[in-house]
């Protein structure tokens, strides 16, 4: 049920068990800022693109070989051409090096389709890719974590180089590692997304083991905890309740959000209402439009008694608080030198092309660019594709092609056999979305097709 700001009364949801509130601001999916339309898992949109280079995404060779042997630090034009035998001949991509700096799903997405066709660097601060469309329900089960955390070096080989980006010069075509290494570039594409709190995302400063553990941990502490409170109603804090009461179906959630409405504005209002019956029927308890003002004091992820308050004084006591809310670009290590570049979100300035602003030949895809569209896995991924075709037309002087928006898909797991999704205007519910996304949450599709790996039992 919901609660109203305005009338202070109480109105019970048709199947609901328990009364929350409803608020009257409007707002976006975050819960602690500005009109930020990320959301760090889970929700995977989907564009039917008028164009062909929107098209599902064909993984190349993924052997280690198949990329031209160059030496990551080395200059492009030190490549030798004969490693170069599927460029079709042409000296430009012959001599060409693009340097990738992020490997989430915009990196690995360009990665794969430049493979064996053009010389490249994926650099990355972490030896994994994680793939944290399936990180909520890693914190309810503790056989999934793993299956979310893929490495680099199996399916990029020499082509990858972990390490922390700490400078670029675009003038001298370098980048500067903070190992004091430089690399030179053709081609720079920044493809460093968003960064968030835990467990939607992962700190890049930790090893796919300490993830892991820290993912079990807070999967015995969700176990242990009889009232749960999630601040933020976007979609990972919708996937996360989703995930709680498939799992746990006794456990008293409570999900504050700092807006009026769950999830976006990009949502038709029948999804979120779908969305609340379903899991209303769980007696989930919905506050609206009011801010949590003590969540870095609460939000410890830790199971001990706790009260919970907003800013319009209602007090929600818990005995665990698990953040939802907080996503922003990974860009501050450009501040310096592409400062003029940012808007006022951090967000990189791009033109339709991905080209960043008054600069040549360095580009800007997924979560870290100003593209109005929501910072999404499926919209990264089209984005890196699009990019890699791009670049090799430009290499042989075709005309590229700019991005364009189509109609709006989305799916949102409600755990593996639940579900809803916005397809076209209709909404649907479990069926077609467990079969799509929920049973695995892309799991196979990501570690097989995606990486050419075999998932871990």
């Amino acid at each position: 049920m919901l609660i109203c700001r305005e009338h202070r009364q109480c109105t019970t949801m048709a199947r609901g068990r328990t009364e929350g509130g409803t608020r009257s601001r409007a707002g976006d999916t975050t819960t602690g800022g500005g009109a930020d339309r990320s959301s760090w898992a889970g929700g995977l949109l989907f564009h039917s693109r008028r164009r062909k280079h929107s098209a599902p995404h064909k993984a190349g060779d993924h052997s280690r070989d198949a990329s031209p042997k160059v030496s990551p630090g080395a200059s492009p034009k030190s490549s030798p051409k004969k490693s170069h035998a599927k460029t079709n001949g042409s000296e430009e991509q012959a001599n060409a090096h693009v340097v990738i700096v992020g490997g989430g799903y915009a990196g690995i997405a360009i990665a794969r389709k430049l493979q064996g066709k053009i010389n490249f660097t994926l650099i990355d601060p972490k030896e994994y890719f994680h793939h944290h469309i399936g990180a909520l329900r890693s914190a309810v089960r503790t056989d999934f974590a793993k299956k979310t955390f893929i490495p680099y070096d199996a399916t990029f080989g020499k082509r990858f180089k972990q390490g922390r980006v700490k400078d670029v010069n675009t003038s001298d075509r370098t980048i500067i590692l903070e190992t004091g290494e430089t690399m030179s570039y053709t081609h720079l594409v920044l493809a460093t997304g968003c960064t968030g709190p835990f467990p939607g995302r992962v700190d890049d400063t930790i090893t796919a083991e300490e993830a892991i553990s820290r993912y079990n941990n807070l999967a015995e502490q969700i176990e242990t905890a009889d009232k749960i409170v999630i601040v933020g109603g976007g979609v990972a804090g919708i996937e996360l309740t989703g995930e709680i009461l498939s799992a746990h179906k006794n456990k008293n959630v409570t999900v504050i959000h700092a807006h009026q409405h769950l999830i976006n504005d990009d949502v038709l209002p029948g999804m979120r209402t779908k969305l609340q019956e379903k899991l209303a029927r769980y007696g989930v308890t919905f506050i609206l439009d009011e801010r949590v003002k003590n969540l870095e004091e609460v939000a410890t992820s830790v199971s001990k008694p706790t009260t919970v308050k907003t800013d319009a004084g209602t007090e929600v006591s818990a005995d665990l608080v698990i953040r939802c809310t907080g996503v922003k670009p990974n860009t501050a290590v450009f501040a310096n030198n592409l400062g003029g570049k940012l808007d006022d979100s951090g967000r990189i300035k791009v033109n339709e092309l991905f080209e960043v602003t008054g600069l040549e030949h360095v580009y800007a895809i997924g979560g870290c660019n100003d593209v109005a569209e929501v910072k999404m896995p499926r919209h990264s991924t089209a984005q890196g594709e699009l990019l890699a075709d791009n670049i090799g037309r430009k290499l042989d002087h075709k005309e590229m092609k700019p991005h364009t928006q189509g109609q709006l898909m989305m799916e949102i797991s409600l755990g593996p056999n639940s579900g809803v999704s916005q397809v076209k205007g209709l909404i649907l519910g479990s069926f077609l979305t467990k079969y799509r996304k929920s049973k695995d949450l892309f799991v196979h599709r990501f570690w097989k097709k995606v990486m050419k790996q075999e998932v871990p039992h």
